[in-house]
């Protein structure tokens, strides 16, 4: 991804060079391979796989004992450009921000059914705690999980036969209505802003969601904080009460008169 200029070298925290970077890393986090070690460490507990050796096939020979081992990670694990490691950063975060986008309409959603069909039970149910409740929020985030599965294992072939390590971060390879063909790389930019911004707050409003019921074992849209996001405007109490200041004296003349 380096030698082609997918990824540029000088692709790191506070250098501007991706999108939505902020330039802030307190803890240093983004050059540290945490995600490449434990890869390798969960795969290192898979059973290794027995192959038949061919006629034209020559077993792999064991090291031989004392011989130097990288050190760098984990045992076998070779030093990886910073630039990669934040690269894989990034993909961590893109693919979380997806999901949260995707939770953060669908949960609200869920619980907006269930107070329309079954009045009776809302109130008494939460996604964190359940209850009585339409099977709205696990068909839908089932029915696009395992399309994003899907679109995972197609751009995971597509990588290792066709780009390799030549990608960009979050790079699908699937653009079915073809609203990035053409587009100038400032356009290009701007929409990965657009989605790693707006999966940030997703992000924090799942999280936010999770401790509000979590703290009132109610429904995220029967709360008053958030009246003004899953009500209408005219309903929320505070701004009636503001219209009937402003315009609750105004009688109604009959202009027939």
């Amino acid at each position: 991804a380096l030698l082609v200029g997918v990824v540029p070298a000088d692709a790191l925290v506070g250098s501007g060079v991706l999108p939505g970077d902020d330039g802030w890393d307190p803890l240093d986090l983004s050059t540290k391979d945490y995600f490449k070690q434990v890869q390798s460490f969960i795969l290192s507990l898979v059973p290794e796989r027995k192959y038949r050796i061919g006629d034209d096939e020559v077993p792999e020979q064991e090291p031989e004992a004392g011989a130097a081992m990288p050190t760098v990670g984990f045992v076998g694990e070779e030093e990886r450009p910073p630039a990669l490691i934040l690269r894989d950063y990034r993909e961590a975060e893109i693919r979380h921000g997806r999901l949260a986008m995707l939770a953060a309409v669908i949960w609200p959603l869920q619980e907006i059914a269930d107070r329309i069909f079954i009045p009776e039970s809302f109130g008494s149910m939460t996604i964190i705690y359940g209850g009585p409740t339409l099977p709205v929020a696990p068909l839908l985030m089932t029915f696009f999980m395992l399309n994003l599965g899907y679109l995972d294992i197609y751009s995971s072939e597509i990588k290792e036969n066709e780009s390799g390590d030549a990608f960009l971060p979050g790079e699908c390879f699937w653009d079915p209505l073809a609203i990035m063909e053409g587009a100038p790389d400032s356009m290009k930019r701007n929409m990965q802003e657009r989605e790693i911004l707006n999966g940030r707050a997703s992000m924090i409003a799942v999280a936010a969601y999770i401790f509000e019921e979590g703290m009132t074992h109610k429904p995220v849209i029967s709360l008053a904080a958030n009246d003004l996001l899953f009500e209408p405007f005219f309903l929320v109490p505070f701004v009636q009460a503001w219209l009937d200041t402003q315009f609750g004296s105004v009688s109604y003349i009959d202009p027939g008169i």
